[in-house]
């Protein structure tokens, strides 16, 4: 038997497609064999190649991508049962019909008359002593903290009891999205078998609000707004999920054998019931974010500690010769980064660079750039030379858009040069004792990643004696104050001369604190990076 497509549409229709010897192509486009009604899918979306029993999937380059069992797809070999996401429409292969479990199809096809009854979500329910009672004693199953499928699966359970469903169903929505997913879909009698729902009743739970109860008219007029599919059905209810003014999903249960029909207070009793499952389901989405929350911060904290790796192991601190340096990236991984690199001859290599944005892209940017300074280091003695190079690199290997600013120098301490070259980063500080600080005025070109094949310009300065030079990101000077103030060059400068050190360590704690101080309760809004080094 030939294998077979369950496709779900996003309105929560489905459809089944068996897959003869021929590709088939699926998309929006009515030329394709399998056309979808699904704005968020390509034209051409994909194609199912079936070869004897053997099917794969390959992605047609999609805008949205095809996902397979929730993993990226370029071609892939299907099996019995694996799930594809194409735009919000979601398809289940089956390599034989007749393999898949209870599932929901929403159709058009009238095929019996029914008498159905409507209510707004505003109406309220009118229950007896004894079903309040129920309510009160079921609210602490519905409503306490449980993952989504203890709760659905609890949920049906307690309609089953209560109300006596034989097949039932809850469809809830994916997030920010109308499309529907049905996590829950119940033969109570054990029996295996699909649970067909009419489109008119889902499209007025959904788009409405209202909640229906319909019964077997026995040969009554036909409900022009209804397609209630289901052959042999006695009895339907069906009660939106609602947080606030929002629809969150449906519950459905339908009785076909018993021939006893609901009552209007039955859905009543059903209308209070979904009231509960929706705080349960609420609850269980602030659990779920909770947890996603303590995920994300256990990764950005191993991140951190992964990143803290990439920077120097220890710093140059003997006679003569200090370095110190400081990165606060705040509660993110940093865009940041500096180096200090000692070569054999006495020289030492100093860098400070910012990728463009924050948080982790920044942070795998700066990574892979780290990894080619190390690499490239050695070939040459000139920071212009060494700019260039690592210019043409981020080019290549870097998306439009994102961009690193540098500053590269290398220092002789035996003939105290340092020789500087810039690429669009904020120039240095060279301080003195009982002197202001001044800028090293050094000629910047673009950030590395603006312009392919640039070159730089190296600067030479001779440090007098008791000298002390720092380098710092914008992270410093555009710290804000809770007024939205930045702390500014000025302060900065303020901030050197009033600490009255030349020592690297003392002053970078020196300035964190001040810029900590201007910030007072203020959020901190970019990595902070400071570079000193100092000569006898």
């Amino acid at each position: 038997m030939s294998p077979e497509l369950h496709i779900t549409l996003p309105d929560g229709r489905t459809i089944r497609r068996p897959l003869g010897a021929e590709a088939a192509t699926i998309g929006r486009d009515a030329a394709c064999e399998i056309p979808i009604d699904d704005p968020s899918a390509s034209r051409r979306h994909a194609r199912f190649i079936s070869t004897g029993q053997i099917v794969t999937i390959e992605d047609l380059g999609s805008k949205n991508g095809t996902l397979v069992n929730d993993g990226p797809c370029r071609t892939t070999l299907l099996r019995d049962g694996d799930r594809v996401l194409l735009g919000a429409t979601v398809i289940v292969y089956r390599d034989r019909p007749g393999t898949a479990s209870t599932s929901v199809v929403v159709s058009d096809d009238a095929t019996m008359h029914h008498s159905t009854r409507y209510s707004g979500r505003d109406q309220k329910p009118l229950l007896s002593q004894r079903r309040l009672e129920m309510i009160y004693e079921l609210s602490e199953r519905l409503t306490t903290l449980q993952s989504q499928d203890q709760l659905l699966q609890g949920a049906m359970d307690i309609c089953g009891e209560m109300l006596q469903f034989e097949r039932g169903a809850i469809g809830i929505r994916r997030r920010n999205q109308k499309a529907l997913d049905w996590p829950i879909v119940r033969n109570l009698r054990g029996a295996e078998g699909e649970i067909t729902i009419s489109r008119s009743l889902l499209s007025r739970a959904l788009e409405r609000g209202e909640r229906a109860i319909f019964t077997d008219a026995g040969g009554g007029t036909v409900d022009p707004t209804m397609s209630i599919v289901q052959q042999g059905i006695r009895s339907a209810m069906c009660v939106p999920l609602l947080q606030g003014s929002e629809v969150i999903g449906i519950i459905y249960g339908d009785r076909s054998s018993t021939a006893t029909a609901y009552q209007d207070e039955d859905i009543d009793f059903f209308a209070a019931i979904a009231r509960q499952i929706s705080i349960g389901l609420i609850n269980s989405r602030l659990l779920e974010d909770q947890q996603q929350m303590a995920r994300l911060h256990r990764d950005l904290d191993l991140a951190r500690s992964i990143q803290g790796g990439l920077f120097p192991a220890s710093l140059p601190n003997r006679q003569g010769l200090r370095v110190a340096a400081l990165n606060d990236p705040g509660r993110r991984v940093s865009g940041d980064y500096y180096d200090v690199i000692e070569i054999p001859d006495g020289r030492i290599w100093f860098l400070i660079a910012d990728v463009t944005g924050e948080g982790v892209g920044a942070a795998i940017q700066m990574a892979h750039f780290q990894a080619a300074v190390r690499v490239t280091i050695s070939e040459s003695e000139d920071p212009a030379v060494l700019l260039a190079k690592w210019n043409d690199f981020v080019c290549r290997n870097t998306q439009s858009g994102r961009f690193i600013t540098c500053l590269l120098g290398l220092l002789d301490p035996k003939s105290r040069t340092l020789r500087l070259a810039s690429a669009g980063h904020l120039e240095p500080f060279v301080c003195y004792r009982d002197a202001a600080p001044m800028m090293l005025e050094v000629n910047g070109g673009f950030p590395l990643g603006v312009v392919p094949s640039s070159s730089f310009e190296q600067s030479e300065f001779v440090l007098r004696p008791s000298a002390l030079w720092l380098a710092y990101t914008d992270g410093v000077t555009e710290a804000l104050d809770p007024d939205g103030k930045t702390f500014g060059i000025d302060k900065l400068k303020e901030a050197i001369l009033s600490s009255g050190e030349l020592q690297p360590g003392p002053l970078i704690k020196q300035l964190r604190k001040r810029v900590s101080a201007h910030a007072a309760s203020a959020e901190q809004s970019d990595d902070i990076t400071l570079l000193a080094t100092s000569l006898d």
